[in-house]
């Protein structure tokens, strides 16, 4: 069976596992095996790791049944009747369990998110720099500062670039405001004195671009300047352990510039054809057990024949 983790409305989810069925493959989508009406058991030790999925009295799923899992939930629970601190507490409980589930199975899992990501779905551009530098992914130059001057002489050093001013990013959301007047420049200043502010280059029109496996996916058709990164993004993918993953490359006064990542691809970023070949490279990666399993047995069958 091929599960996919998901709210049953899950662009991506439906998507799949039309493309899945199609293949007569056994897929299930659920947004949470760990709440009711599932009924999930999990044994583990230094040895071995055991679990089982129940749902109703029709169906029951062992971690060997389970061919793949494509992860679009991080273990939602419905707010509905909870208590806050309640709410809370089960949120944390179930989402660590689920992690923890998710890395001990020996299948596919896309993606098998690391802690930091799971907790955190959405981090700011800056936390990925280290990796662009080492795929050799371009970025433009950014600021991060709670003192006035260095704002200002990070203003005059863009107008010298080209720049008709700069971007703030604030590092708690994926907002972003185009600071360009005075009076701008003067609430950025007022800020500062309360928390350091984030700033980079203003940015042309995004390029939005899928990594799924070692497929690279463009919405529309991208400048030959952004083609030419396609081995680099999938360096990124690889070295992040992304391997559905979703970037946006933009001009900048200088260069082409990686403005954001998204470990949670949208849907609605891509259209019509880009879609199809997204699902495609997805449907490969969760049959590659099944690609193995096949290639295992035809060469059985064939050194018996022998």
């Amino acid at each position: 069976m091929h599960l996919l983790l998901g709210h049953s409305q899950d662009p991506w989810c439906l998507s799949v596992r039309t493309a899945l069925e199609a293949l007569n493959c056994r897929t299930y989508i659920i947004t949470n095996p760990l709440l009711n009406p599932s009924r999930f058991a999990w044994s583990l030790n230094n040895d071995r790791s055991e679990s089982r999925i129940v749902w109703g009295d029709e169906l029951s799923v062992s971690d060997d049944d389970i061919t793949s899992v494509f992860v679009r939930s991080t273990g939602w629970i419905d707010p509905t009747g909870w208590q806050p601190d309640d709410l809370a507490y089960m949120q944390s409980e179930t989402q660590a369990a689920l992690l923890a589930w998710l890395w001990s199975l020996a299948c596919p899992v896309i993606n098998r998110y690391s802690s930091a990501l799971w907790y955190r779905p959405r981090v700011p551009l800056l936390s990925w720099q280290r990796v662009f530098r080492h795929c050799g992914i371009p970025t433009s130059e950014m600021l991060v500062t709670n003192v006035d001057q260095e704002a200002l002489d990070f203003r005059k050093h863009l107008f010298v670039e080209g720049a008709q001013g700069a971007v703030y990013e604030p590092l708690s959301s994926d907002v972003r405001y185009l600071v360009t007047s005075d009076k701008d420049w003067s609430g950025l200043a007022a800020m500062q004195h309360c928390t350091p502010v984030c700033l980079s280059y203003p940015h042309g029109t995004a390029q939005f671009v899928c990594v799924v496996g070692d497929k690279v996916v463009w919405e529309g058709e991208p400048p030959s300047e952004m083609v030419a990164l396609e081995p680099a993004l999938q360096r990124f993918s690889r070295a992040s352990g992304l391997v559905f993953v979703e970037l946006a490359l933009a001009p900048t006064s200088k260069d082409i510039s990686v403005i954001a990542v998204e470990p949670h691809p949208n849907f609605e970023h891509f259209g019509v054809a880009a879609r199809q070949h997204i699902v495609d490279g997805i449907v490969k990666l969760l049959r590659a057990e099944d690609s193995r399993s096949h290639k295992h047995h035809t060469q059985s069958v064939q050194k018996e024949c022998l």
